[in-house]
């Protein structure tokens, strides 16, 4: 590949759906959305299990960073700015930080996202509000609708 790359925009978000007064969570989805400029990819599922909402970021952001990696396959990707509303998350996938998650699937999954995006040139990490994110987190929570 010659030229420019890509530079893409990485944003995830993760949904826990709670039951009746808030109190024990019911279901979990997550989405993503991987633009330049315009969407190019974007996912959204249901989870079948989970742990954490912590968790469900963390898989939002695996799911998004391999549709980074597939697309990196065929297309020349020169950067990719991850943004997500998750601090916890961003802090640990970010090298630049010290932080490391404390349990060892969230360390597998902060591996797998740098794993995924490690032939990238420029990676970058920042913690967004929602308002920023609003895209991703309304693919995170169209699976939650579907099954109302």
């Amino acid at each position: 590949m010659t030229g420019l790359g890509l530079s893409l925009v990485l944003r995830f978000d993760g949904s826990v759906h709670y039951g009746p007064a808030n109190v024990s969570p019911r279901a979990a989805a997550i989405g993503y959305v991987v633009e330049a400029g315009r969407r190019l990819i974007e996912g959204s599922r249901s989870l079948s299990t989970f742990v954490s909402s912590t968790h469900v970021e963390f898989r939002a952001l695996v799911a998004g960073a391999r549709a980074v990696a597939a697309l990196a396959t065929h297309r020349e990707v020169s950067s990719v700015h991850v943004r997500g509303d998750a601090a916890a998350v961003i802090q640990a996938v970010d090298p630049s930080r010290d932080a490391t998650p404390g349990d060892a699937v969230r360390r597998r999954r902060v591996s797998i996202v740098r794993d995924a995006l490690a032939d990238v040139p420029q990676v970058s990490y920042r913690c967004v509000k929602r308002g920023k994110n609003q895209r991703a987190h309304a693919l995170a929570a169209r699976p939650h609708r579907l099954s109302d």
